[in-house]
């Protein structure tokens, strides 16, 4: 799908649009991921900055969920709750599972770390 040159909108709003329309009809069910910002610009032929500005206006309305693992739609319930303020930061288990995940990250990454070579107290 292209991005309309003739439609007054703003192809961010386009692409909004879209995967609005997707995310409420089904298309795309709640929980599922989309594509990669790369993967969504590729299909919408525009830019990865204008995909992240479509992201970021779903992200508004509480339709889509980021994760360290990328975006997630989410139910209507959960956007309108999302949307008003009432998850915030998602549920309780999301973060919690965003927390180990997070936690697993800084482990590897410590753990490829102590493989390199430490710095003599001395120097600093």
């Amino acid at each position: 799908m292209t991005i309309a040159e003739d439609d007054p909108r703003q192809p961010f709003q386009q692409a909004a649009d879209t995967l609005r329309q997707e995310i409420r009809g089904g298309g795309i069910k709640p929980g599922q991921r989309l594509g990669s910002v790369r993967q969504l610009a590729d299909r919408f032929q525009i830019s990865p900055t204008t995909v992240q500005r479509a992201l970021a206006v779903l992200r508004d309305e509480g339709l889509l969920k980021t994760t360290s693992r990328g975006n997630f739609a989410r139910d209507e319930e959960s956007a309108s709750k999302a949307a008003e303020g009432g998850l915030a930061g998602g549920t309780l288990t999301d973060v919690l599972r965003e927390l180990s995940d997070l936690r697993s990250r800084v482990e590897r990454l410590e753990s490829a770390r102590s493989g390199d070579s430490e710095p003599d107290e001395g120097s600093q």
